[in-house]
């Protein structure tokens, strides 16, 4: 059996799968410092790769003939960060159905005991002419290549320091430094990176006097994240009260236009 040529950010986060019977896929992701962000609390944006890459391949072993997928929207839902001493998360799916064109699928990411720790939903869109899709159906079970480091490290994430926007608003801008092993197989932003990012900057809006914890990652994916030099993305607190706090984020093009946006919701009071 040949070696796998995949470097994308699936290895770097530690994300591995095997085959299992009946054409199903075990997806494992240890829990480390991956999952720490710059604040020191657990981060809902490490599990966003492995929501995107498990769950969205149930939509993507059943599109159709000939077509590739590309997310169009990440739901993540944390129910509790795993718990001390787990060794690892997994993932559990259930594809909900398709119109031919766009797939939907649920799941639960898993602790090593079976504990359910997030609940999780993918909607893909069937594309063709985009890739050649054999060639990576072809691709075999990589190694863990986990690159040490907390999240923000992993994906070579500088983040800022929270300023006064319009009206007095929290603003943090986040950057994704140009690292190809972040890119998709198109050779942009993967979309679980983009996912992860913005759940980092998202969190970072609100005063760390509060006990911070996400609750809910919601992302819209309007088009192709370039990924040809840096990538900003901005974040700007919607609503920030005593119990819970909503952030806005998005990324652009060159052009201005929005690549990508999130709602992050987090819970915790003061």
């Amino acid at each position: 059996m040949r070696e796998s040529t995949h470097d994308g950010p699936e290895p770097r986060l530690g994300l591995t799968f095997s085959e299992v019977e009946g054409g199903g896929v075990h997806w494992h992701q240890p829990v480390g410092d991956q999952f720490v962000d710059p604040s020191g609390r657990f981060a809902t944006g490490g599990l966003a790769v492995l929501v995107d890459s498990g769950i969205g391949a149930e939509n993507h072993r059943r599109r159709p003939a000939g077509a590739w997928t590309v997310t169009t929207e990440l739901r993540i839902d944390l129910l509790a960060p795993p718990r001390d001493g787990s060794a690892g998360l997994g993932v559990r799916t259930d594809h909900l159905g398709d119109d031919g064109h766009c797939l939907t699928s649920r799941g639960e990411v898993l602790d090593d005991d079976g504990r359910v720790v997030a609940g999780g939903l993918v909607k893909s869109m069937a594309v063709k002419g985009v890739v050649d899709p054999e060639g990576y159906d072809d691709e075999p079970p990589w190694p863990s290549a986990l690159v040490p480091g907390t999240l923000a490290e992993v994906l070579c994430l500088s983040l800022g320091r929270a300023q006064s926007g319009p009206g007095d608003t929290r603003v943090v801008e986040a950057v994704v430094d140009p690292e190809p092993s972040l890119a998709n197989p198109l050779g942009n932003l993967h979309g679980g990176v983009f996912a992860a990012a913005a759940e980092v900057a998202g969190a970072a809006v609100f005063p760390h006097e509060r006990e911070v914890s996400s609750s809910s990652l919601d992302v819209r994916y309007v088009r192709q994240i370039p990924l040809a030099g840096p990538v900003t993305v901005r974040a700007e607190a919607v609503h920030d009260g005593r119990s819970w706090g909503i952030a806005h984020v998005d990324t652009r093009d060159d052009r201005g236009r929005v690549c990508a946006m999130a709602t992050v919701t987090i819970y915790g009071r003061r």
